[in-house]
Formats: C-alpha cells, structure tokens, sequence
C-alpha cells in the first residue's frame, strides 16, 4: 500500500471527524423559555394587556422555529449522520415546526387572558425545543460521526500494518511504529466501546420525559466527549506512524 495514499487517509479522517463532533454537545443554558410565568396571571386583564402576552408568545415560537430551522439545514447538510437517523431527525423537526405553528395560531385566537397564558407555556412544556429537542440533534450527529471515523480506522488498520511490514526503516524504528499502531489500534476499539449505542439513547427522547430524560443527554456527552478523545490520539497514533516510516 502507498505510504502516500494513506497519509491521504489520515487527512481525510481528520475531516470526517470535525462533521458532527467539534462544539456541538453543550445544552443550550441560553435559551431560558420565554416567556418563563412564575406569577399567577392577571384575573381580569385589560385589552392591552392581552395583546401583549400573545406578542411575547408569538416571539417566544418565532424564537424556536429559528432554532429548528437552523438544527433542519444542519442535519440536511452534515456528512455524519447516518441516512436512518437522518430521516428521524427530519421528521422530529418537521412535527415540531408544525406543532409550534399551529400552537401559535391558537393562542392569537385566544380570547381569555387565561387560556392564553395556559397555551403560551405549552410552547416550553410541549417541545423543550433548547433544553432536549436541540441538544439531541448535535448528539445523533456527533455519534453517528464518530461511528463513521470508527470504521474508516478499521480500513486503515491493516493497510498501515502492511506498511509496517514493508518497510526497510531499522528493526528500531519499526518497533516504535508497530507500537503506536497498536496504542492507535486499542484507541479505536475503546472510541467504538464509547459510542455503542448512543445515538439509538437519546434519538427518541421526548418533552414529556423531561427533566428525567437529561440523564440520558449527559450521558451521551460524556461518551462522545471520551469517544472524541480516543479518536484524537489515534490520528495523532497514525500520523506518527507515517512519520517514523518516512512517508
């Protein structure tokens, strides 16, 4: 195998790698449900009054169909996610986009101050549209990029082996890099171990699970966060091997 043909390889996983798995896990702690009562409602509320919170409810879904119309471009666009959970992702986006709408076009024909209130706080209740539906959309992402870099490794593998194996550097120096195909080899498996089963974890959580369900949100950071790390240090791994072989 070409030395220079799996250099190639490398920059390529270190591409791959940056869809889906560079700053795209943290929860979105900005994006505070407006408008978030705390206080009981108005009794006997004047025109004014009225017109105002369906203003703030309005702004408060405008607001979040933003968000999904941003997290839709990002799924449609990304090379990570895999075409099953690319269609999941889209039809979960899709029902929220369409449910906000609607949500919408009931509390602008509210006529009670209090029913308006009620529905506004559907628009957090109903969707959590920053604290779960946006996060887990990163999340699928940045799992289904890691399992993709997994199995580029897995092909890379043994074409650096065969490289290691032919290779007229000294005894020395093929020791050194038959070791670090082997550190490299142990980081995948380990990224691999991480990332098992955290897409299918969170792809299909859900507001009426919330808060319970931000367990299984941070889980899945943690492990991609690992997952990442692991994945690091074996392209670090694979660039020292072309290195100590002269590529």
């Amino acid at each position: 195998m070409n030395a220079r043909v799996v250099a190639c390889g490398i920059a390529t996983l270190t591409v791959t790698a940056g869809f889906g798995l560079a700053g795209s896990i943290a929860v979105d702690a900005a994006g505070t449900p407006t408008p978030s009562p705390t206080a009981t409602p108005i009794t006997v509320p004047n025109t004014a009054a009225l017109a105002t919170l369906k203003e703030h409810c309005n702004v408060a879904v405008q607001r979040r169909l933003a968000t999904l119309a941003a997290d839709n471009t990002f799924v449609k666009d990304s090379l990570a996610v895999s075409t099953t959970d690319r269609a999941t992702l889209e039809g979960q986006i899709s029902a929220d986009e369409t449910g906000l709408a609607a949500l919408d076009k009931t509390i602008q024909g509210d006529t009670s101050y209090h029913q308006t209130w009620t529905d506004c706080q559907t628009i957090v209740t109903g969707y959590r549209a920053y604290v779960l539906e946006d996060p887990k959309i990163h999340e699928v992402i940045a799992a289904d990029g890691v399992t993709k870099v997994d199995a580029t490794f897995a092909t890379l593998i043994p074409e650096l082996q065969s490289l290691i194996d032919t290779s007229p550097v000294s005894a020395t120096v093929k020791a050194q890099a038959q070791a670090d195909l082997d550190d490299l080899t142990s980081k995948v498996d380990a990224s691999h171990t991480s990332i098992s089963g955290v897409s299918t974890s969170v792809i299909d959580l859900m507001p009426p699970g919330w808060p319970g369900n931000q367990v299984d949100l941070k889980s899945a950071q943690q492990n991609i966060k690992t997952a990442h790390s692991d994945l690091d240090g074996a392209a670090a791994d694979a660039n020292q091997i072309i290195k100590l072989l002269g590529a």
